[in-house]
């Protein structure tokens, strides 16, 4: 748990990332939505041991005060997300594609960013979103769309502030916004 005097060192971007990284991941997740929307510590740190790529996490004396979860996702995991057919629970290591196996197009899903409230308004957010951003950067010719699954009013406020496009509500009740992956690069470079 952050408490005020923690909340005063500064967040560094960390790695490598350990199994408990993932679990402190996962109980500040159950602070903000139920354990259905989640994914396992477990498969999460399975995404990551497969591919680094995958979360970019800010930790403060060794806990997690912020994360990111961005990676491409196989056509067929991407088109269930777009029709509101597929929640983040259910995603796997196996899901995701290995962005230097071959030269097709990638489909991002932004599927998690979670800033714990005293770190919010600091700039952690930006430093997560570029951090989480970098490994695409010489592959971004290939990234199409980014999509997000948004479970919380607040996440729904964050895609429409980096320029996301509403495309409806999922059938888990989220809501679903899209946009070029190249204008959500742009966003976060160009925001402060």
């Amino acid at each position: 748990m952050i408490d005020s005097s923690t909340a005063a060192e500064p967040p560094v971007i960390t790695s490598p990332l350990s199994y408990a990284h993932f679990e402190q991941m996962a109980a500040l997740e159950l602070k903000y939505y139920g354990a259905d929307f989640i994914t396992p510590a477990e498969e999460a740190y399975r995404w990551y041991c497969k591919h680094a790529y995958t979360t970019t996490a800010a930790t403060v004396n060794g806990e997690v005060v912020g994360f990111v979860n961005l990676f491409p996702i196989l056509p067929a995991e991407f088109g269930k997300l777009l029709c509101g057919q597929l929640n983040d629970s259910e995603l796997t290591a196996e899901s995701i594609v290995d962005i230097h196996a071959d030269e097709e197009p990638l489909h991002m899903f932004l599927s998690c960013i979670l800033v714990e409230p005293a770190y919010r308004r600091t700039g952690l957010t930006h430093r997560l979103l570029r951090a989480a951003i970098a490994p695409y950067l010489p592959v971004q010719h290939r990234c199409r769309l980014i999509a997000t699954d948004n479970i919380t009013p607040e996440g729904a406020d964050f895609s429409r502030h980096f320029g996301f496009t509403a495309q409806g509500t999922s059938e888990h009740g989220s809501h679903l916004f899209v946009q070029p992956f190249s204008s959500f690069i742009s966003k976060v470079f160009a925001s402060q």
